[in-house]
């Protein structure tokens, strides 16, 4: 009895190994095979799908770009033009590619309900710089069918993440444009300089060291346009001691004291009142011509006068500051127009230099008319703040009516010498509104800055 109540254990035993084994086996055929994708911490990987043989943990960690589902479109005379707007707010990763594309859509009753029925789809790759905002722009032929909404969409498991060539190439110091006017058919001016483009900012609160932050960010951008108030020029968002000490150098140039170091008021002021993205309307600066030679320490009329016309040059003075004394400031933005000029740099207002401006006076004189069946014209210097030189720059202008509607779009590519400025003219022949202006932020200049066969 004993001995078969022992057989019938051991068979009960085998038998539960042997359904074991199966299940085992069978389990793992049938387990999914470890990916990227399982939201399980596994096959090498450093964190939950990331790190090992999947995509770095830092760009999976990255905020995506943010963009409107909606496309807008525009008729410009017999082109049609789709866009709408792509913001990337990671501060040192941009896109060098990702895929976009614009569907037609039409709105179709069936069986008592409303579905979508995609018509036409345009297809097309860009890419974006770190704290980018960009404008995507597509122009088609007027399209021969009717539809009810353009829908926008990127295919955000096929972006290309990457870091620029160098951490410099941020969009917040790439590029400076000021000397803007905007002329209709007839001549009318309608438009003023601005405050450099794609460089404005707003100090709103102190700033001190251990902060963060995008006002950080923008603190970094500006101090670093000038090396000996920045030498490190490093733009991190982090105020660390070499901004401290860049924060220092600056009360001192300016004559701050005591000199904290700190972003308090009276200097929150000062850069809101040089940097700030507040529109200044453009007095006339022809009808001057300077007849002296000025250097550091001269003061009087004629110096407030320099200041007056330089101040239009926000890439040369961006200061602006009128004074009536040939001080640090004045001194650095001479040495900026004598850089730009290919001119001796002395950081005097000395005869050459004197010429030069007096030449570029005259001739701002003579730029009131434009072509016959031009109906506006738009007018603006691009300055390189970059110390590379780039094969392709991209330029979009927008002109807007007194609504803030977009009346007009033109695009046009060129190339840029590092540390330079380039005059850049967009033109429209089609009727436009009898009040039009630049729309707000509607001046845009990008390159790649991803592409080493951008870079002469």
């Amino acid at each position: 009895m004993q001995e078969r109540f022992v057989k019938k254990f051991i068979y009960s035993l085998l038998t539960i190994v042997v359904i074991s084994s199966i299940g085992f086996v069978s389990f793992k055929i049938l387990q999914p095979k470890p990916s990227c994708f399982d939201k399980i911490k596994n096959n090498n990987e450093t964190g939950v799908d990331c790190g090992g043989v999947c995509q770095s943990c830092e760009i999976k960690n990255l905020t995506k770009l943010e963009y409107s589902n909606n496309g807008w479109y525009f008729l410009q005379k017999n082109n049609f033009y789709i866009y709408t707007k792509v913001t990337n707010t990671n501060d040192n990763w941009g896109a060098k590619e990702f895929n976009y594309v614009f569907y037609f859509i039409k709105n179709i009753e069936e069986k008592g309900k409303t579905k979508e029925k995609v018509l036409k789809q345009i297809s097309g790759s860009e890419y974006i710089l770190p704290n980018q905002v960009k404008f995507i722009i597509t122009m088609i032929d007027k399209p021969d069918f009717q539809f009810d909404k353009i829908a926008f969409k990127i295919d955000e498991k096929k972006i290309s993440w990457s870091k620029p060539l160098s951490p410099d190439f941020i969009e917040a110091n790439l590029f400076s444009v000021s000397n803007i006017v905007l002329k209709t058919g007839s001549g009318q001016i309608v438009t003023s300089t601005t405050k450099a483009g794609n460089v404005v900012y707003e100090f709103k609160k102190d700033l001190k060291r251990g902060d963060k932050g995008e006002d950080v960010f923008n603190l970094q951008s500006i101090l670093a346009q000038d090396s000996s108030i920045y030498p490190e020029g490093i733009v991190n968002s982090t105020f660390d001691m070499a901004t401290y000490k860049a924060v220092i150098r600056f009360q001192k140039s300016i004559g701050i004291s005591p000199q904290t170091g700190i972003v308090d008021y009276k200097t929150r002021e000062y850069l809101n009142q040089s940097f700030g993205s507040q529109v200044k309307n453009t007095t006339s600066v022809s009808g001057f011509s300077f007849q002296t030679n000025l250097k550091f320490g001269d003061s009087g009329s004629e110096v407030s006068e320099l200041q007056r016309v330089l101040k239009e040059y926000p890439s040369i003075y961006p200061e602006g500051r009128l004074t009536g004394k040939f001080d640090y400031l004045l001194k650095k933005a001479i040495e900026r127009f004598q850089t730009q000029y290919s001119l001796q740099v002395t950081g005097e207002f000395d005869t050459p230099t004197r010429t030069q401006l007096n030449l570029l006076l005259n001739k701002s004189t003579n730029q009131n008319d434009i072509p016959l069946g031009v109906t506006a014209n738009l007018s603006f210097s691009i300055f390189n703040n970059t110390n590379t030189s780039w094969k392709e720059i991209s330029v979009i202008g927008f002109l807007c009516d007194e609504d803030k509607n977009l009346v007009a779009i033109a695009k046009t590519n060129t190339s840029i010498l590092s540390q330079k400025s380039k005059d850049i003219n967009l033109s429209w022949s089609h009727q436009l509104p009898e009040k039009i202006d630049v729309c707000p932020g509607g001046i845009n200049v990008y390159t790649n800055v991803f592409d080493e066969k951008n870079i002469y």
